[in-house]
């Protein structure tokens, strides 16, 4: 059997009000919090990579001209602002000729593995779709299977992909991903962050 094409859109259009700054060129232990996710999303062999981009799209262009983000394409979304579907609805546009499988990760959610993303994947299988269940809710990362674009094409701010995956007559998989509940939205968050083992087991 011929190994589905992986498509990976990551998140990182946000304002990121809360953080008051441009939160996906953070560091983390020297590296932006979204280069840590792309070298976390590189090694599943993804035929393409793309990083939607929005608010702070001028600084992650200037970063990756400068080598600080690498191995992702930057795609500016112009309708950032009305929510992350138009992202996910336009990274489906672009990448849905090419691939057969669409993985969605948010460019905060640095705590999640390659390996917890290869289990993930291996779970969207005949027309269906996997996510991340944790903290008593669903969420990215999310994959989904080619059956599944014709919803996302018609993704909007009212009906959004949280929609999808907690449908029932949908075929979605839930894979217990406690790290996917670690997103940063502040910088006390980012702060706490930095002693990765403390803010797994501490809290």
């Amino acid at each position: 059997m011929t190994e589905p094409r992986l498509g990976i859109v990551i998140l990182a259009a946000g304002e990121a009000r809360r953080f008051g700054a441009c939160k996906q060129l953070a560091l983390l232990h020297t590296k932006p919090l979204l280069q840590h996710v792309i070298d976390a999303a590189l090694p599943l062999r993804p035929t393409r990579l793309v990083v939607m981009t929005g608010k702070y799209h001028e600084d992650i262009a200037s970063a990756k001209d400068q080598g600080v983000v690498t191995g992702a394409e930057l795609i500016h979304n112009p309708d950032w602002s009305s929510g992350m579907s138009s992202s996910i609805r336009l990274g489906c546009e672009l990448l849905a000729d090419d691939c057969d499988q669409l993985l969605v990760l948010l460019a905060d959610q640095v705590l999640v593995s390659t390996s917890e993303l290869e289990t993930l994947t291996a779970q969207a299988v005949d027309g269906g779709s996997a996510c991340a269940g944790f903290s008593e809710t669903v969420g990215p990362p999310a994959v989904f299977s080619r059956a599944c674009y014709p919803d996302l094409l018609t993704l909007n701010a009212e009906n959004g992909a949280k929609k999808l995956l907690t449908d029932p007559a949908k075929q979605v998989t839930i894979v217990p991903m406690k790290s996917a509940g670690w997103d940063i939205d502040s910088k006390d968050d980012l702060e706490r962050l930095s002693d990765v083992s403390r803010y797994i087991f501490g809290n």
